[in-house]
């Protein structure tokens, strides 16, 4: 489709250009003639309706000469053009493109929003668990099937057809404006490139990239990923922990497939001017109000380990991230809370 809009601007550029030609043509020509008469009659020439000699060129050996060219290689233009432009009509494009429009325009109205690059296997879970918390992205993809289906089973999803790693098509996605971006394209080093693009683009995205093979996982890290998941390791371990750990392991199974599909595992980060800063986790009695325990916390923005059922006497200070699970409802009240 964005072939079919970037063809369609070509030719309508071409008429212009021959439009413009003629006029300046006749211009140089005739310098003393009303611009009117030099705009009527390269409109009548191209057009070959030839209604009148405005400009008297039959009297001007240049004139006629200009005139016979302009004739043969402005109407060549024009034909090829018009016929091209019709065809998109025809063949009912103009409501995609129409379409088309629409979605770029929303997207570019779009802020800290999620840019998601590929659904294919991975990319679909990704894409399934934005949609069950709600959350704002936009998907890149380049298999047309699958962008039909995706279509069909959700269509209010905003999905750019083209390659993610190009940057014309990461600018569509409004990447200077998003708030992260997931690379989960089939190949590592396609990943690798996203990210690197990614990361020039705009430098305070957070990104989280995949990767089949081990070995890229440094590359990606130092292209500018912020995480890297290796499904294959992750997997392993899965299956280590259903025989280790049964019950963890059906504990958060539950959590991701219950029927309250917006429970989750959160986070939420005390900022400059949160209201409950330098108080205690006590004071601000987050049970009480919402229902909700904290579970873990890092003590600073610099220190990334974090402290696990943190004591009610912690003071809550600029960075601190705190753990919790909660609903999107829940969610939304401790990031008010944490965040103003």
């Amino acid at each position: 489709m964005l072939d079919i809009l970037k063809g369609l601007k070509i030719h309508i550029i071409f008429l212009l250009l021959a439009f413009a030609g003629g006029v300046i043509g006749y211009h140089l020509i005739y310098p003393e003639a009303a611009w009117n008469k030099l705009f009527f009659m390269t409109a009548i020439t191209l057009s070959t309706v030839g209604y009148g000699d405005v400009l008297n060129v039959e009297q001007s050996a240049v004139g006629t000469i200009f005139t016979m060219i302009l004739m043969l290689v402005g109407l060549s233009i024009v034909l090829y053009s018009v016929s091209a432009i019709t065809a998109t009509f025809i063949e009912g494009n103009l409501g995609k493109l129409i379409k088309l429009k629409a979605l770029y325009r929303r997207i570019a109205k779009m802020k800290d929003h999620y840019i998601l690059c590929g659904a294919g296997q991975t990319g679909s879970h990704v894409m399934n668990e934005m949609i069950n918390t709600k959350q704002s992205f936009v998907l890149i993809e380049m298999d047309t099937e699958i962008i039909n289906t995706l279509n069909d089973t959700y269509p209010n999803i905003l999905i750019i057809e083209g390659d993610a790693t190009s940057e014309s098509i990461l600018e569509l996605a409004n990447i200077g404006s998003a708030k992260g971006i997931v690379a989960t394209l089939p190949n590592d080093k396609d990943n690798l490139f996203l990210v690197l693009t990614a990361r020039m683009m705009n430098r305070k995205l957070k990104i989280a990239a995949k990767a089949v093979d081990l070995s890229i996982v440094s590359k990606l890290k130092r292209a500018g990923a912020n995480y890297v998941v290796t499904p294959n390791f992750i997997g392993g371990m899965r299956m280590a922990s259903e025989m280790l750990r049964p019950n963890v392991v059906s504990f958060l199974d539950k959590m991701l497939r219950g029927k309250d599909k917006t429970i989750r595992l959160s986070e939420v980060t005390v900022t400059q001017n949160s209201s409950v800063l330098n108080k205690t986790l006590s004071d601000i009695k987050i049970h009480e109000k919402f229902g909700v325990n904290i579970i873990a916390m890092n003590n600073s923005q610099e220190q990334k380990d974090f402290v696990y059922n943190p004591p009610l006497d912690t003071i809550l200070e600029v960075g601190n991230t705190l753990l919790f699970i909660a609903n999107q409802a829940q969610q939304e009240q401790l990031k008010t809370l944490f965040q103003n």
